[in-house]
Parts: structure tokens; C-alpha cells; sequence
């Protein structure tokens, strides 16, 4: 389950979240819609701890994200995917060993083309 309370998020003057509540039960499918800027990049970055919130707090299984240590954080992030608008790839990696990336990362595999073939 993902619980979401009271999260507040600015960026210098600019508030980008102001109270957002926010409960996904495990197995739901949940979508976060909105015009450029609203705060649905950000939100995604609160919710895997990647930003910390100026208030209130986020829960994965029953655990606060920004009460975690790098170890723990690290295995909550390995239960989401996710791929950040633009150009978010590594220009200097194939399209294969940037997919590839996350699971030599984990150490499960040290060549991303074995993977891929």
C-alpha cells in the first residue's frame, strides 16, 4: 500500500503540492493526470524518495520513505518503474543497455548484452 498525508512540496517561492492525501491499496491502478507543472513528476519523486517533502510524509508497505536508510530505500525502489519525460536516457548507452541498466545495477547480471540476447 502506498499512503500519501499531508505532503506539501515548494520549490524556492513556487508551491508545487499543498496537502495532497492520498491512499493506493495494494493491486489498485491508480492515474495522475494533469496540465505541465501541476506536480505529478514531483509526487512520483516523493513517493520513491528521490525528494523529501517540506510536510507531511509518504508510506510504502507501511513504511516512511524519508525515514529510511539508503540500504531500504534502495529496496523500495526496486518494486516501481519508471521513466522521466525527455530526454531521459544516457546518450552514450544503447536503448538496450539503458533498459538493461537497473538490472546491473542490482548486480542480477554484469553485461547488458546478455541480457538482451
Amino acid at each position: 500500500m502506498i499512503e500519501i498525508n499531508n505532503l506539501h512540496k515548494s520549490f524556492g517561492s513556487k508551491k508545487v503540492l499543498s496537502g495532497v492525501n492520498l491512499k493506493i491499496e495494494d493491486g489498485e491502478t491508480i492515474v495522475i493526470i494533469g496540465r505541465s507543472g501541476c506536480g505529478k513528476s514531483v509526487l512520483l519523486k516523493l513517493i520513491v524518495g528521490l525528494l523529501s517533502p517540506d510536510e507531511g510524509f509518504v508510506k510504502v508497505g507501511g513504511k516512511i520513505i524519508g525515514d529510511l536508510s539508503e540500504k531500504e530505500l534502495y529496496e523500495v525502489r526496486r518494486n516501481f518503474g519508471f521513466l522521466f519525460q525527455g530526454a531521459a536516457l544516457f546518450d552514450s548507452m544503447t536503448v538496450g543497455e539503458n533498459v538493461a541498466l537497473p538490472l546491473v545495477e542490482a548486480r542480477t547480471k554484469t553485461d547488458p548484452n546478455e541480457i538482451i540476447n
